[in-house]
This record gives C-alpha cells, structure tokens and sequence, in this order.
C-alpha cells in the first residue's frame, strides 16, 4: 500500500522518524517529572536544594534533589 505522494522506500523512513520522536517525548517527559517529584520532596521535608554540597550554615542532608543537587536542611 502506497500514500499519494510517497514512494515506498520513504514509509519506512517516516514511522521510524515518528517512532523515535514519541519514544523521546515519553522520555524527557518521564525524567521532567522525576526531576520535579525530587525537589518537591524536598522541599516537603522542609529542605533546600543547593548544588553539589550543602552549605556550612546548614548542617543536615536531607537526600537529593534533581541534576546533581542535594537536599540540605536546617538541624535542630
């Protein structure tokens, strides 16, 4: 079966562009939304994301945000 305009070799070309274009969607959306659960979380326990390492000022790792940052909070 051929589309008006298309020639069979370029159809299969087509669906694998549009096959990888979805897969990538459903990727990066699945990692935005872990990334926003992660800084969520801690900003839930009542921490801060800092990048790397928590400050001096502020003693307690709480866990991990999201891109390398830590979760750091204030300790009692």
């Amino acid at each position: 079966m051929t589309w008006p305009g298309i020639s069979e070799w370029e159809m299969p070309v087509i669906l694998e562009i549009k096959l990888c274009r979805m897969m990538m969607t459903l990727f990066l959306s699945a990692e935005f939304s872990q990334a926003q659960n992660l800084n969520r979380r801690c900003v839930l326990r009542g921490g801060t994301c800092f990048y790397r390492t928590c400050p001096p000022f502020i003693k307690t790792f709480l866990g991990r945000c999201s891109k390398g940052g830590v979760c750091c909070g204030r300790g009692l």
